[in-house]
């Protein structure tokens, strides 16, 4: 609530934002999320009904004009590893795309582990599950423990029939395995620790940094040859 006696409105929401951006400062992104969700739940739901609404909108436009050549979607970055929008151009400048032509990442999605921002959760969820659904996601970046969370019931791709032979040659020591569709072992997650983004950053040597980013891919993902040209990417700095 916005207190304040004897202010004017426009001191009390001053006094309100100054008081809440002290608060958030301290915060890890999921932390933020948890908390906003908690005392201003109600009109956070509206809000990101609103941009969840616009985001598919938005997503429709562009598909409708251009020609999406692979896209993925970086969940639970608290350390800001992953920024979409840098890493969309940084990769796209290595390909010779037309103007019709675009990489699309998406970084806003946060899978809660702990129960807290669950409409937000539910809605980033319901995303991912949408995309592999109509056969749009090439891959997720997440947390170990949200990849675990979704080796359980997404059917996702054998990497070591994904890769080239020569990519899976170079990262076969950091792929992680699991299980195909016809519950056969195999390897469906890929250890982001030695990619450009961790081990070729001054993340690496970042005590505040705990645990591992893990890259899966859905049995669905469309781009695999486009997916082979990211991953080597990634590894290769």
């Amino acid at each position: 609530m916005i207190g304040g006696y004897g202010l004017t409105f426009r001191q009390k929401v001053k006094k309100w934002h100054d008081t809440e951006s002290e608060k958030l400062r301290t915060m890890k992104f999921g932390e933020k999320i948890g908390y906003i969700f908690t005392y201003y739940w109600k009109w956070m739901l509206l809000l990101l009904i609103v941009v969840m609404f616009c985001g598919y909108v938005g997503d429709a436009v562009v598909q409708a004009h251009k020609e999406i050549v692979l896209e993925g979607f970086f969940t639970n970055d608290d350390y800001n590893l992953f920024p979409a929008g840098d890493l969309e151009k940084d990769f796209a400048a290595t390909l010779d795309l037309s103007k019709k032509q675009a990489v699309v990442f998406d970084d806003t999605l946060y899978i809660s582990q702990d129960g807290g921002a669950t409409e937000y959760s539910a809605a980033s969820n319901g995303k991912i599950i949408a995309y592999m659904a109509t056969q749009e996601l090439d891959f997720v970046v997440t947390t170990e423990a949200v990849y675990d969370f979704y080796r359980e019931d997404v059917p996702m791709a054998d990497l070591g029939k994904l890769l080239t032979p020569e990519l899976y040659a170079r990262l076969e020591a950091y792929l992680i395995e699991g299980t195909d569709p016809d519950g056969n072992a195999c390897y469906t997650g890929l250890d982001m620790s030695q990619s450009r983004y961790v081990a070729g950053t001054d993340a690496v040597g970042d005590a505040s940094i705990t645990g591992r980013y893990v890259l899966f891919v859905p049995y669905s993902a469309p781009h695999t040859e486009m997916l082979n040209e990211y991953i080597a990417y990634c590894f290769s700095y």
